[in-house]
């Protein structure tokens, strides 16, 4: 780890890692080698940026905290690094793909679920993201149907990857220590035609209403909502119960009801 410790700011979010385990882990995940590319989001003093050169890595790094440019360059070459908000980044200004994208990154909760939501919805499209966030927003992005995490962001995932759960990691693992623990969570986005994309987005828009009210019963919203459709034949071809909340309707439900 870098002696000269910077350190992190509030306002960013920052929890660096310090923990070997969680580059271990990434690294193993995604077996990063010349055959593919990699990009690091928030890679701040380099711990994992290390272990990726190290593997042999074909990577590119952004970083929104300008106090890192000391660290990163001492490891990586300047012209593999972009400073600034990753998501305000127009898709022109993102280095070209020659290989396979593998995306990673330790990221602060205030900007996981945009990053996440940003792959999914405009691309680029990747083969993998290994991303480490706060344990509550990993275990809702990968909740499946019915369970207690399942959320809008978990049916926002379903439609357009493969989500899976890594190891978690407690406040030991970062500087400064968080007050909560983390997860490490595994997308694999699916290569979907235009049709079937723009099927899901309009989903999607059609279920965020539900998830706004998700303690409540769905048909009585979605009748209240949409008084032209037959919302009762609907649920009955879809083996819908009639008192089911937003949670308990499958994605490839929500697919149907609303295409």
């Amino acid at each position: 780890m870098n002696n000269k410790f910077i350190k992190a700011k509030k306002s960013l979010g920052q929890n660096f890692c310090v923990d070997d385990r969680i580059t271990n882990e990434i690294i193993q995940i995604i077996n990063p080698d010349q055959t593919k590319q990699v990009w690091e989001i928030g890679p701040g003093q380099g711990a994992l940026t290390k272990s990726l050169i190290a593997a042999g890595a074909d990577i590119h790094l952004f970083e929104i905290d300008e106090r890192m440019k000391e660290p990163l360059t001492a490891i990586c070459n300047e012209t593999n690094i972009t400073w600034g908000d990753f998501l305000e980044l127009k898709s022109d200004k993102l280095p070209s793909l020659k290989k396979p994208l593998f995306v990673c990154g330790n990221l602060p909760y205030y900007c996981a679920t945009p990053i996440i939501k940003r792959f999914l919805e405009t691309g680029p499209l990747a083969e993998k993201l290994v991303f480490l966030l706060q344990k509550e927003v990993a275990e809702k992005a990968a909740a499946q149907c019915g369970s207690k995490d399942y959320s809008y962001l978990s049916l926002h995932t379903s439609f357009f990857s493969k989500a899976y759960l890594g190891n978690t990691y407690g406040p030991e693992s970062f500087r400064p220590r968080p007050k909560i623990d983390s997860r490490i969570l595994i997308i694999e986005p699916l290569k979907l035609s235009e049709t079937e994309r723009l099927k899901r987005f309009n989903a999607l828009k059609y279920a965020s209403i539900l998830f706004n009210q998700r303690r409540k019963m769905a048909l009585p919203i979605l009748k209240k909502q949409f008084e032209q459709k037959n919302w009762e034949q609907l649920f009955t071809t879809l083996n819908i119960d009639f008192k089911a909340r937003p949670e308990n309707i499958t994605p490839e439900q929500m697919l149907i009801l609303f295409n």
